[in-house]
């Protein structure tokens, strides 16, 4: 399966814009003192329930930036400003509480805020949801149907092979299709024949209707695409594939949440 990179920006982008009134009189300041008064302004505007304010803080606070670090001030103020209904902030707390690298992981938390991004027409957090049904855990059940279901209104490329994956190798029968997969990767496959995921997809598909001398073929050209390609790292789990297809042997697997 593929995955989309995060898109959200490493650095803090530190920007606020006050108001103040001139003093034909004053005494230029240094530049730290300017920045503790920026500081200090928005930690009072977020303190005030200011929504902006309170993303921006949270921001600050898990980067170390301006303040000393702390990640559950950043996290409690970005929650704050994402129950107001502040976007940025919503997708933000979705996407840590999903990744789980600066915040303890809570899939539930994840899933609550991706759902409220995709009434909103969030594609990237329809993407994700996708991910979080077919894997499930962590208070949320796995459930193919939804993923499907995600990954094909974002409708992609990507997306769409993971569509032909999920149909061809979920561990619940019910949710398989090996026809609609076999369409489906064919298609990917037409566009792209170099791409050793689209293969990987055909050949999985293939299996799952029975036809293992078309998986073993296609697999085996999957592994030569991937030879030439940077998903190189991901040999041992294609060659393991193709074994499992020689054996006459469809291929199951629960999505991982992240590559």
């Amino acid at each position: 399966m593929k995955y989309h990179r995060l898109c959200l920006s490493a650095g803090l982008i530190f920007t606020l814009v006050t108001s103040t009134a001139v003093n034909a009189f004053s005494v230029p300041q240094p530049q730290s003192a300017i920045q503790a008064s920026k500081v200090a302004h928005i930690q009072l505007k977020a303190s005030q329930g200011e929504k902006e304010a309170q993303f921006l803080l949270g921001l600050m606070y898990l980067s170390g930036r301006f303040v000393d670090q702390d990640q559950y001030l950043g996290a409690k103020w970005i929650s704050n400003a994402a129950e107001q209904g502040h976007p940025k902030a919503q997708q933000t707390l979705a996407d840590l509480s999903f990744e789980g690298s600066i915040i303890e992981r809570d899939l539930a938390m994840a899933e609550h805020w991706y759902l409220s991004l995709s009434e909103q027409g969030s594609k990237w957090a329809q993407f994700r949801l996708g991910f979080i049904y077919a894997a499930g855990g962590e208070g949320v059940e796995r459930n193919c149907g939804k993923a499907v279901e995600r990954f094909n209104s974002v409708g992609d490329e990507v997306s769409l092979g993971n569509v032909a994956w999920i149909l061809a190798t979920c561990p619940e029968a019910k949710y398989r299709n090996g026809d609609r997969a076999l369409a489906l990767a064919q298609s990917l496959v037409e566009s792209n024949h170099e791409d050793p995921t689209n293969l990987d997809n055909l050949a999985a598909a293939y299996a799952e209707t029975g036809d293992y001398i078309a998986a073993v073929e296609t697999q085996q050209k999957a592994i030569d695409a991937l030879k030439n390609s940077e998903m190189i790292s991901r040999s041992d789990e294609f060659e393991l594939r193709l074994q499992t297809y020689q054996e006459n042997k469809p291929f199951r697997e629960i999505v991982p949440l992240m590559d």
